[in-house]
């Protein structure tokens, strides 16, 4: 018996430690993520994402992602990472491509003047930036598409079979 999921596309936005380098994760440590929070739902923050439309193309999706945060839309146009997440209560399952969004600082970040997002909840989405430890701490792909972005190899890769955790890459 299959399972319905739905399918998500989530931009990875990052903010270098420093402008003028950055690719210096070495040294100057990991880079912040962009996260958003629906104003109705103050406990939850995540990357920036849509849902699919029916026969709209992934590119599209992001762009439409990317509009949303007043940018452009990204140029790399990569899929980073895909995660498969089970349904939970109120949400059917999903699969999720983690996107390329790029770098970008806060002058790139303009602040819309409502939300862009096609809804009927006319709500601000508000924004901030978390630091990569905060923004991977539950979330695996985005810890792995974090470090696809920046060049590295993720230390570990989350295994969801119920197998036994953290499988070591190596």
């Amino acid at each position: 018996m299959s399972v319905a999921h739905r399918l998500r596309v989530v931009l990875l936005l990052w903010k270098p430690r420093v402008e003028s380098d950055p690719g210096d994760v070495t040294t100057a440590g990991w880079p912040h993520v962009l996260q958003v929070q629906l104003s109705d739902d103050a406990t939850r923050w995540e990357p920036p994402g849509v849902v699919v439309r029916p026969g709209e193309q992934v590119t599209a999706a992001a762009a439409r992602v990317a509009t949303a945060l007043g940018l452009a839309p990204p140029n790399l146009r990569r899929v980073l990472a895909v995660d498969e997440r089970p349904a939970s209560p109120g949400a059917p399952a999903e699969i999720v491509l983690l996107m390329d969004g790029g770098w970008c600082t806060d002058a790139d970040l303009v602040e819309a003047p409502a939300c862009l997002c096609v809804h009927d909840r006319h709500c601000r989405h508000r924004r901030r930036w978390a630091t990569a430890e905060e923004a991977c701490a539950t979330d695996a792909a985005l810890a792995v598409g974090l470090g696809a972005a920046v060049g590295i190899a993720p230390a570990l890769v989350v295994d969801r079979t119920g197998g036994g955790g953290a499988i070591p890459e190596g």
